[in-house]
């Protein structure tokens, strides 16, 4: 099977607390943070990886919280790259927080996969006293009502989603039901959307490229589950990290040929193997 794959910019935050990425590394300055989702196409399918989200008082919060930022809807980003909300037949959600699953309504023909895991540990931890917010606090409050009014498909473990789109569940790591999506080309093999189980190359690269692991910050679940999980991740990449496609690192726009937009907003292109035409070409010339 032949997919082409994009990393498409829908905002971000100028100066974002690296301690909030690296589990126990104080002292590490700030980061550019990109929002991002991804985009897979076929000759006849178009898939997302996550849906980010749009809402104005969010914006005005991180905002106050992290200086300079820049916003616009994903159905504005996907538009960008000539693609239409109703031509979005599947959503695969890497796990339910607000700026991964806060859109899924703006795609109403699509077909959500997640891992059930995901939603019944929400719901559980939502019936939990106040006390418990914590673990409920990046979530998407009404996902499981949108789930129960469409197509949708909660997965229990591993499973094929499309032909060369694999799910495997990254368990009580960033979340309890987190999952990634593999994606395997005939022509340039294996890519892996790692949700927020890699926030920058760093977590995996280490620190300032020291090669020692650095375990994600902001989790649910334990360090040492997250240690295995992405060195196995690591792995089944041939240890390439460059295939593995975080949401939320600035550097894939120097890693991928990439376009950035009168906004500052970025696109990067990871795979052609599809046959589509470049979009960051056309976004270079428009």
């Amino acid at each position: 099977m032949s997919w082409s794959i994009w990393i498409l910019e829908y905002g971000y935050v100028d100066r974002f607390p690296a301690s909030n990425l690296f589990a126990a590394q104080p002292n590490e300055g700030h980061r550019r943070m990109p929002y991002c989702f991804g985009l897979i196409r076929s000759a006849d399918r178009c898939i997302l990886v996550d849906t980010g989200f749009a809402d104005p008082a969010t914006y005005r919060r991180l905002t106050a919280k992290y200086g300079e930022t820049r916003w616009c809807a994903p159905v504005d980003a996907l538009a960008r790259v000539g693609v239409p909300p109703e031509q979005v037949d599947t959503i695969l959600l890497t796990h339910n927080h607000f700026d991964h699953a806060g859109c899924v309504d703006a795609f109403p023909g699509a077909h959500v996969w997640i891992q059930r895991r995901e939603i019944d540990s929400y719901l559980a931890a939502a019936a939990r006293p106040a006390r418990f917010e914590f673990l409920t606090r990046s979530c998407q409050a009404d996902l499981p009502q949108h789930l129960a009014a469409r197509p949708a498909t909660l997965v229990d473990g591993e499973a094929e989603a499309a032909p060369g789109i694999e799910l495997r569940p990254a368990h009580d790591t960033h979340t309890a039901g987190s999952q990634v999506v593999v994606v395997t080309n005939e022509p340039d093999g294996a890519w892996v959307f790692a949700g927020d189980n890699v926030y920058s190359y760093e977590n995996i690269e280490g620190i300032h490229g020291d090669g020692v692991y650095a375990p994600i910050g902001m989790s649910t679940g334990s360090a040492a589950t997250w240690l295995d999980f992405a060195d196995a991740m690591l792995t089944g990449v041939g240890g390439d990290t460059r295939r593995i496609l975080p949401f939320h690192e600035a550097a894939v726009w120097d890693r991928f040929p990439s376009a950035t937009f009168d906004d500052g907003l970025h696109v990067a292109e990871v795979s052609l193997a599809g046959g589509h035409p470049s979009v960051v070409c056309a976004a270079r010339t428009g």
